[in-house]
């Protein structure tokens, strides 16, 4: 095969892989997917990566190295992956397979491989170390909160949302004008907390920040009884919650005080 033709060959393969493959996974990242900020990062590289796969396939190789570090280390979850898609798993491997191969045959007698080959590691662990000095930061607040065994709270009775279970378990403690509370479909916890109705627990959240700011957050437990670990879930029960007007019974969806 001629350079030409190889050359050519390289780019009619290499930038569709890139850009859908990199499109793609970006998208799964937006659903929740990428296990932490720096693959996101990586993955948000690979169709630019792509583009440069059209213009100069050796120049893209050595440039795709970097991101790709985060699809080798992506595949430690693969047994997972596995468990509940086995099609995404593999698309994973054979994407990742077909990668490399290209990359391997586009460096063959690329003689200035070194710098976009550093650039590429500069890029891929600067994404590493911000995601781990400011993304995902977890910090841990405590409140006492009161125990309603079936729902019922100042504001009202709290139904379920899920057809055909009890009444749930809500938790709440006055904020100035209004109530926060989180309301839990947990018969193992109503046993737990049956002798606490009416009366306060101390209730621990998770709060999740990125740059600062707050992310998300979850119970971590409710009266030493461990619900979440961080992230890890440890004891999984249906949830919602929310901040309700005391004077109104409605939700107030200006306010934002619970945490």
């Amino acid at each position: 095969m001629s350079p030409e033709v190889s050359r050519l060959a390289l780019r009619a393969v290499g930038a569709p892989l890139f850009i859908i493959g990199g499109a793609v996974l970006i998208l799964m990242s937006a659903l929740g997917a990428a296990p932490s900020m720096w693959y996101f990062f990586c993955y948000c590289a690979l169709p630019v990566v792509g583009i440069v796969w059209l213009w100069r396939p050796s120049l893209a190789a050595a440039l795709s190295i970097g991101p790709l570090i985060s699809l080798v280390a992506l595949t430690q979850y693969v047994p997972g992956m596995w468990a509940s898609s086995r099609s995404w798993a593999a698309y994973l491997i054979a994407g990742l397979i077909a990668a490399a191969t290209l990359v391997v045959g586009a460096l063959r007698g690329f003689r200035k491989w070194q710098r976009p080959v550093v650039l590429s590691l500069l890029f891929v662990t600067s994404a590493f170390a911000t995601d781990r000095l400011f993304t995902n930061k977890t910090s841990m607040r405590s409140y006492q909160m009161y125990v309603a065994i079936n729902g019922h709270t100042p504001w009202g009775d709290v139904g379920s949302r899920w057809s055909g279970d009890s009444q749930p378990v809500v938790l709440y403690r006055r904020v100035g004008d209004s109530y926060c509370y989180d309301a839990f479909q947990s018969e193992e916890l109503r046993q737990r907390l049956a002798s606490k109705d009416g009366r306060t627990v101390e209730v621990e959240y998770n709060i999740f920040r990125d740059f600062g700011k707050e992310r998300s957050y979850n119970v971590r437990s409710v009266d030493g009884f461990l619900l979440n670990e961080g992230q890890h879930t440890v004891r999984d029960f249906e949830r919602f919650g929310g901040q309700i007007l005391a004077n109104t019974g409605s939700s107030a969806r200006s306010l934002d005080s619970c945490r």
